[in-house]
């Protein structure tokens, strides 16, 4: 494995990680269309990035640290386009203290490895609403696809850089968003291409 291979696929990473919401919150306040959209999915977002900001600063990955600071920014304005759109995020809240707390917990009985692993298995539950609420709406056509081709390949190049350095939370990580990822496009295209049915 080349070292200049993993430092461009840091970079390439980076600038995935930090442009992955872009065209989800464009959407929200361009549209003000939610249907499909968790507000529980920002709010987890929001605290396993700081998570993750601290975890990378413990392995002095340097070169990492600045993608989950811009992004557990990026998770918060999301937050604020979702309540623009008339959406009730006082359970979300709720649900990202917890999440907060449980990983303050791990971290200090399990350490900084045990951290990175369920880091990397938390962004499985970040995502899980978001799959979850795309499926259960019969056509969630507030989803920017877009958001998630970025998770796809963010996914894959964090994958590497993981390899490279042998660091499981983040291989961990990649696994769970290339998994995510796909799961929220195979429920986006497939609903697009189904026909509306007039009701009568």
């Amino acid at each position: 494995m080349s070292p200049v291979l993993a430092n461009i696929a840091v970079v390439l990473a980076t600038i995935s990680t930090t442009t992955f919401l872009v065209p989800q919150i464009v959407k929200l306040v361009r549209t003000g269309d939610s249907d499909g959209v968790s507000s529980t999915w920002p709010a987890l977002g929001f605290v396993i990035n700081v998570g993750w900001f601290v975890y990378l600063i413990s392995q002095q990955l340097w070169a990492s640290i600045f993608a989950p600071f811009i992004t557990f920014i990026a998770y918060a304005i999301t937050m604020w386009a979702l309540r623009r759109t008339g959406r009730d995020l006082s359970k979300s809240y709720v649900r990202g203290l917890v999440g907060a707390f449980m990983l303050t917990g791990v971290t200090v009985l399990g350490g900084w490895v045990v951290l990175g692993v369920v880091l990397g298995i938390s962004y499985g539950v970040v995502l899980a609403p978001g799959v979850w609420t795309a499926y259960r709406t019969a056509d969630p056509s507030g989803i920017s696809p877009l958001t998630w081709w970025i998770g796809l390949v963010e996914g894959l190049l964090w994958g590497y850089y993981g390899w490279f350095h042998s660091d499981r939370g983040i291989l961990t990580f990649m696994v769970v968003a290339v998994l995510g990822s796909g799961l929220m496009l195979f429920r986006y295209y497939s609903t697009r291409e189904r026909p509306l049915v007039a009701v009568s």
